[in-house]
């Protein structure tokens, strides 16, 4: 997947190994996880594939390469991009550590879901934060609404906003049953 996402980010423009990183930090980051140790493996097979291309610039004394997508790598890109979307396993350590709860004691769980409860809540304000910058953004650019790749952008982060938020809400109806048996 991680192939994919630095094709379809290559081809809003060419970018180094640091912009790649940067650009899904800010993107893709919110629901598939980047790091340069993820990026430069997935870099290599898609130059080994004739997907990417590389060229070093010299800015002063350092040097900086930059890749971009190739025609066969725009063609490889638009062809998966088309393929019917396949459902997959939820991939959420908390629900592997709530599968084996049992193990663990009352005030723990209490204390570990309590803890998950405030990640999900600080994901949200970041989200809102996303959110709030690209209202401000359009607001100023109204015309970007009407560019696909703007709208397929926003509804995924759209999409994001509802998934926390249903962790939220779920999350706290099940903290609340963790509290009520703790009681009896």
């Amino acid at each position: 997947m991680q192939d994919k996402i630095i094709l379809g980010l290559l081809l809003d423009g060419d970018k180094s190994s640091y912009d790649l990183q940067k650009s899904m930090e800010s993107s893709t980051g919110f629901f598939y996880n980047s790091s340069q140790g993820s990026i430069q493996p997935a870099l290599k097979k898609l130059i080994q594939n004739g997907h990417a291309q590389t060229v070093t610039e010299h800015r002063g004394a350092r040097a900086k390469k930059v890749y971009s997508i190739t025609a066969e790598g725009r063609k490889e890109f638009l062809r998966w991009a088309a393929e019917p979307i396949q459902l997959d396993k939820p991939r959420d350590p908390a629900l592997v550590k709530m599968f084996f709860f049992n193990y663990v004691e009352g005030p723990r769980k209490l204390e570990l879901v309590e803890a998950y409860m405030r990640e999900i809540e600080s994901f949200i304000a970041s989200l809102n934060m996303v959110q709030r910058k690209n209202r401000e953004h359009l607001e100023q650019n109204p015309g970007l609404l009407h560019d696909p790749k703007v709208k397929s952008r926003l509804d995924t982060l759209e999409f994001g906003a509802d998934y926390y938020a249903f962790l939220q809400e779920w999350y706290g109806k099940y903290l609340q049953k963790i509290k009520e048996e703790l009681i009896t």
